[in-house]
């Protein structure tokens, strides 16, 4: 219970950052029109694994489900969080000059109060010290003729302007947004490493107990099942249906007959030769032990009612 607690913080901490880079990054990106931020694309899909991850731990149902698909939110966003710091850090923050700007040598166009939302350009000279050229400037720019190349036109130059800017002092706060944005990433990094692993921790305890439930419920059924069966008398083991024909084992039930000597007889067909018999041991026997209380038979008896008479 400890373990999912701690879990379900870190979870609330980790939702709160990946909200606070999806503000700050879009506010950055709409700051100017010259600059690609995309510090807030990290910030998207961690709040979505953050989201999962706190349903996970919060509902009973289909917690497994939900704490894997956190889980696998949360890695993705690890992945773009270091893609974003490379971007946003390296290739945007650290080719920003921002000497011209300290020194106040960038000039501001704006076409008047009356034009602020359209699209007005304008050419303007720019002196270097070994030649001079122009540069066409659109409305609301701040722009550093230090940082222009005249010789290839811009293209291989640092960053020296910023469009939709309201000032060039605004372009020291969207210096200062993008290195706060690059840092967040950076800890949103190691917080989402952190969090995959506890969210992942806890989806292994729940699946251990689901599983030792389960253990320990077929183990006291099959417990109940053997210490039931013997009790059961063979003959309800054997007998399967109601009306089935009950077929009984010779070995668990013997059959005692009712006359163990006897033979059967099958009296012959009709038309049919009567086959020998011969006497059995058991007939022979009989008939030389008469019973006791038999009246006698034979000459004797003949003679003796021959007599009588």
């Amino acid at each position: 219970m400890g373990r999912v607690r701690g879990a379900l913080w870190l979870v609330l901490g980790m939702l709160s950052l990946s909200l606070l880079l999806v503000v700050l990054g879009v506010y950055t990106t709409t700051r100017t029109e010259s600059l690609n931020v995309s510090g807030y694309v990290s910030g998207v899909i961690l709040t979505l694994g953050s989201f999962l991850g706190l349903l996970g731990l919060l509902l009973e149902e289909n917690r497994k489900q939900l704490l894997t698909a956190a889980i696998v939110f949360l890695s993705f966003g690890i992945i773009s969080s270091f893609l974003c710091l490379v971007i946003d850090g390296v290739c945007i923050v650290l080719t920003m000059d921002m000497r011209p700007l300290k020194a106040q040598r960038c000039q501001y166009y704006s076409s008047g109060g009356s034009f602020v939302y359209e699209n007005f350009y304008t050419s303007v000279s720019c002196w270097s010290p070994t030649e001079s050229c122009s540069l066409t400037v659109k409305s609301g720019t701040c722009y550093c003729c230090d940082l222009y190349d005249c010789a290839n036109g811009g293209y291989l130059s640092n960053y020296y302007e910023f469009a939709g800017v309201g000032s060039c002092e605004d372009v020291f706060t969207l210096y200062v947004l993008i290195w706060t944005l690059a840092g967040l990433n950076l800890v949103a990094f190691f917080a989402g490493i952190a969090t995959t692993a506890v969210l992942g921790s806890v989806k292994d305890l729940i699946q251990s107990k689901t599983d030792g439930q389960t253990c320990s419920f077929a183990f006291s059924r099959q417990t109940t099942h053997g210490s039931s069966s013997p009790a059961l008398d063979p003959f309800e083991r054997t007998a399967s249906s109601p009306t089935a024909p009950l077929l009984t084992d010779s070995e668990a039930h013997p059959v005692h007959q009712l006359h163990p000597r006897a033979t059967v007889y099958f009296p012959p067909a009709e038309g049919t030769a009567t086959p020998h018999r011969f006497p059995s041991s058991s007939t022979r026997h009989t008939e030389s032990n008469p019973p006791p209380f038999a009246p006698p038979t034979g000459a004797a008896s003949y003679r003796l009612h021959g007599g009588s008479a």
